[in-house]
């Protein structure tokens, strides 16, 4: 199985049975996840920082002056 990084959120002190580090990040399975996932717990490492996506620009219709 492959794993995934996973971001503790704040207050979050264990995961998976597992103390949270300090750096907040936890190296888990999909089932290993799922419950912490299913709580809003801990969010997939690439979603730590959301860009705007590209379908958000997509929809925002542009402005002609």
């Amino acid at each position: 199985m492959s794993k995934t990084t996973y971001v503790a959120r704040p207050g979050v002190d264990w995961v998976n049975g597992q103390r949270v580090p300090k750096n907040r990040e936890i190296v888990l399975t999909a089932a290993e996840a799922k419950f912490d996932l299913a709580q809003g717990r801990i969010h997939p490492k690439a979603d730590a920082k959301p860009a705007a996506s590209s379908k958000a620009k997509a929809d925002k219709p542009e402005s002609k002056d």
